[in-house]
């Protein structure tokens, strides 16, 4: 029997009848009844199906329907558990709006029989069921990928186009491949002498050779990297208010480049974004945290809650969008109203995620620097040895004040097992220290790699500043601990075992760049045995802070022997160059990539209210799909490994699929699914379903080539179609959405301006990586204000993928052009036609400065007037102007002037379009 999702009438003599009916085991007269309760779970299961379903997912003459509840993620009954059961607090009233009965009460009594069967187990027939029962996944995208029996993209499109009355097009001619070829796969057109060396080539495997020498290009990467950026809100400010810049994220951009450049394997991208940490590529994990992030935290804990959950809905959804093509976070408040994604699915996804903080990560140093800084420690602690007797002792001047940089306290070697460090005294505020190093024989033993432990008389609680900072071996504020009081706090460091040390090394910010919080009154204690404490060394033989940068210590080298006091000199100038290049290598470059904690506990939270929390939820992946089996404390990096995995798998349904309909998107203007990041039931169906599952078999079955899918469709007859219209064929498909043509469109704001650079011969290729340049003029106040560049220059003139992408901004051209914000995932970018675009490209300071030297160029490289219109035709158009067309051009410059001939040119329809 099927809950309807008609009216709320409700009948509160029958509603008791029926629960009774249920307690006393009468089955007969329970099914009987069943239909006239179903408004009390109409308040949380309307519209728990999509449109076309011909009934409800919820059941009422089923247990497990009972026990799962609606599309509000609430289980209706919890055998054993009254509190827990939604069903008690719909009929005691306890959920404003949703009260059952709607205009009436059950009794005490009434009540308490219901409460008492929920206590007792919550019996029913056994014909209700189990109390779990398998959704089939029927839809066609959670189907496993079948390979379709065709050995062409063309043999597909050919059977659709014949069933509809249509054939493909004739094969466009060799200039126009050319120029499509490269506009598509590199964003810029090709040169006149690219185009004349392909247009008479005449072996037979011409296009073949063409092909291959495009896809290894470098511009192959910065050409389809920019979609991807597009798809997981790849930005480098932070958004909101502030809008502050991330120095560092800039990284994350390039590795995509690369990865697409080297054909890294579809699905090992996949993995190293989720947990490129765990596979030796740190850089990759920008991708959890490319989003934006709210810099002004609140002070009311609920609003902190909030914006946390926000930052995490913001990695579960992008994850879901752009690997699965399902749209998880619609199951942030309730269960999904399309996809059998429950709201229980969201939240196990959010613990996998929930130890992701944004922020900048130090890359690990690469063995060899490891080794090397371990090497420089050891040489560091035997010259600091044999430079004591040289150091001048003024037994009236105690030792220099502590500085923000760095601080050695030297002593007799002691063996330690524990080693406390408490601040009794600061500049002002909470005391923060950086990492605290802890020596024996050179090696720094304090580690937590080599098995130490830390514990503290309190944290700060602040996201970047943790106990884990201490002795984690990374240095710099981003990497340090705050005692969460001024004076009396402290930390405390235990050895895996009783080690002789003899040097320790402190720090406020290694980095130097902050000095704030710094202990100036301090104490150091060791012991062998837990709590029973000797004083190792302290401030208190320091001259007092003044905040002047203190002197490193003085050697005299005179009143010793002069082969001795060269010795010394020697020493001293060694010691001075191995702490300089450790210093050095020490400088760990920071990557904006996340930091990654072990996170609490995670609940399913009742309405996605923060304080509203149920159940505790294991880190997990879609429950119809898969389990990942993972316990609800298990290791952060494991959860996201095991996720990564599973979306990785060829066993996924939707992983293969998602991305070659991606590639087919970009390569033809729309997918096969034409809503490219929903596989769900709102999602589109495929127009050629076979052929979806062949591209995605060929994916999995060669390494997971992208490559291998490009070349596919390139040298497949459907790709190099002419675009020439036809009468007939525009009456039946008039969008050409089963290819009986190659579908024209125009660029993409990256292709247009690198087009127009490429053109004007100021594109600068080489420059490919690292910062980016801003096109804006940044006033750097607390909340950032951008204004537009009025100027250009040759460091503005790289392709536009190494702009730096700035949230909540427009880049003044060519952002008209349908640019989207980095605040959201864009799966699809929009192609308007407006006003501002015709008058930007028409009348901007840049495209008025390349109209000039385009102009400068034509005249340099040719003679004759009739030879630089003839140029230009072929570097804007890559083909010769007709007899009219050049008659026409000399006209206009005769009137006009070559510059706003060019200006004319770089605004031409021809010039903006894919043909």
């Amino acid at each position: 029997m099927t809950l309807n999702r008609q009216g709320r009438s409700f009948s509160r003599v029958r509603l008791s009848v029926f629960l009774f009916t249920i307690i006393l085991g009468c089955e007969a007269n329970a099914v009987d009844f069943i239909k006239d309760i179903e408004p009390i779970f109409q308040a949380h299961c309307i519209d728990c199906h999509g449109p076309d379903e011909q009934e409800s997912q919820f059941r009422l003459d089923r247990l497990a329907a009972l026990i799962s509840g609606g599309n509000s993620g609430e289980p209706a009954v919890v055998p054993g558990k009254p509190g827990e059961s939604f069903l008690l607090k719909l009929i005691q009233h306890e959920e404003s709006g949703m009260e059952m009965p709607p205009d009436d009460s059950l009794s005490d009594s009434e009540i308490a029989s219901i409460k008492a069967w929920i206590a007792g187990g919550a019996k029913t027939p056994e014909s209700y069921g189990p109390e779990k029962t398998d959704i089939e996944l029927s839809h066609w995208s959670f189907q496993p990928v079948k390979r379709s029996h065709g050995s062409s993209i063309d043999r597909f499109i050919h059977e659709k186009l014949v069933a509809n009355g249509l054939t493909l097009s004739p094969t466009a001619e060799r200039k126009v491949l050319v120029r499509r070829l490269y506009l598509v796969m590199l964003g810029i057109p090709p040169t006149p002498e690219q185009v004349e060396a392909f247009a008479t080539d005449e072996s037979d495997d011409a296009w073949q050779n063409l092909v291959e020498r495009v896809l290894a290009s470098p511009h192959y990467g910065e050409r389809w990297a920019t979609y991807w950026l597009d798809l997981v809100r790849f930005g480098e400010t932070h958004g909101y208010e502030m809008n502050r810049e991330r120095p560092t994220a800039w990284q994350y951009r390039d590795w995509v480049i690369e990865s697409l450049n080297d054909d890294k394997p579809y699905d090992e991208f996949v993995r190293q974004q989720i947990a490129g940490d765990a596979l030796g590529a740190d850089v990759a994990t920008g991708f959890l945290v490319a989003g934006p992030v709210d810099q002004v935290k609140g002070s009311d804990p609920k609003l902190r809650q909030t914006q946390r959950m926000n930052e995490l809905d913001d990695m579960i959804n992008t994850t879901g969008t752009a690997f699965l093509g399902l749209t998880t976070g619609c199951a942030r408040c309730h269960n999904h109203k399309f996809d059998p994604i429950s709201q229980r699915d969201y939240y196990s996804m959010q613990a996998v995620f929930a130890g992701v903080q944004h922020g900048d990560r130090a890359l690990p140093p690469t063995p060899e620097t490891a080794k090397r800084i371990a090497s420089l420690d050891e040489e560091i602690s035997g010259l600091t040895n044999r430079l004591k007797k040289f150091i001048v002792i003024d037994e009236s001047k105690p030792r220099p004040a502590v500085n923000a940089k760095r601080n050695e306290e030297v002593f007799e070697e002691r063996e330690a097992r524990f080693i406390r460090f408490t601040i009794q005294k600061t500049t002002g505020g909470e005391g923060c220290l950086d990492e605290l190093e802890i020596y024996s024989n050179g090696l720094n033993v304090a580690l937590a790699s080599s098995g130490s432990k830390v514990i503290s008389s309190g944290d700060f609680v602040h996201p970047k500043h943790k106990l884990m900072h201490i002795n984690d071996g990374r240095h710099g504020n981003d990497h340090s601990w705050i005692v969460d009081s001024s004076s009396g706090g402290w930390v405390q460091i235990e050895l895996a075992e009783p080690t002789v040390i003899d040097r320790i090394v402190w720090s406020r910010d290694r980095s130097g760049k902050y000095s704030d919080r710094l202990p100036i009154e301090y104490r150091i204690d060791s012991a062998r045995e837990a709590d029973n404490w000797e004083l190792l060394t302290s401030s208190a033989d320091r001259k007092t802070f003044t905040g002047k940068k203190s002197a490193s210590p003085k050697y005299q080298f005179e009143k010793f022997p002069s082969a001795e006091a060269q010795q010394g000199r020697d020493w001293q100038n060694r010691l001075q160059a191995a702490l300089e290049e450790k210093q050095q290598l020490e400088k760990s470059t920071l990557v904006y990539a996340g930091t990654f904690v072990q996170p609490g506990p995670t609940h399913r939270l009742y309405r996605g209210e923060p304080d509203a929390k149920r159940e505790q939820v294991a880190p997990n992946a879609i429950e119809v799909f898969t389990s990942l089996n993972l316990a609800t404390n298990a290791p952060e990096r494991d959860r996201r490994l095991a996720l990564a995995n599973w979306i990785a798998s060829k066993d996924n349904p939707l992983t293969a699929r998602v991305i070659v309909n991606r590639l087919w998107q970009f390569h033809f203007g729309t997918g096969i699914v034409d809503t490219p990041s929903d596989f769900g039931l709102n999602g589109s169906p495929p127009s050629h379903p076979e052929l979806l599952d062949w591209l995605a078999s060929e994916l999995m079955d060669h390494d997971w080539s992208l490559k291998h899918i490009h070349r596919l469709i390139l040298n497949s007859d459907t790709w190099r179609q002419s675009n020439r219209p036809h009468e007939d064929a525009i009456r039946v498909d008039a969008t050409s959405r089963l290819l009986w043509r190659f579908p024209p469109r125009r660029l993409e704001a990256e292709a247009i301006r690198d087009s127009i650079l490429a053109v004007t011969d100021v594109l600068d290729l080489e420059a490919a990586g690292g910062p980016g340049f801003s096109p804006f003029e940044v006033e750097l106040e607390n909340v950032r204000h951008y204004h537009a560049k009025q100027t250009f220059g040759p460091a503005d003139w790289r392709r536009m993928i190494y702009m730096t992408k700035v949230r909540q901004e427009r880049e003044q051209v060519f952002g008209a052009f349908d640019c989207p914000d980095a605040s959201m995932v864009v799966a699809k970018r929009s192609r308007s036609t407006t006003p501002l675009q015709a008058l930007n490209l028409l009348n901007s300071r840049f495209v008025m400065q390349q109209a000039d030297l385009f102009a400068k160029r034509l005249e340099n490289e040719s003679d004759t007037l009739s030879h630089q219109i003839t140029r230009a035709w072929r570097l804007c158009f890559q083909r010769k102007p007709t007899d009219e067309e050049l008659a026409d051009s000399v006209s206009f410059i005769e009137q006009e002037g070559i510059q706003q001939f060019t200006r004319a040119m770089l605004n031409a329809n021809e010039f903006v379009f894919i043909p």
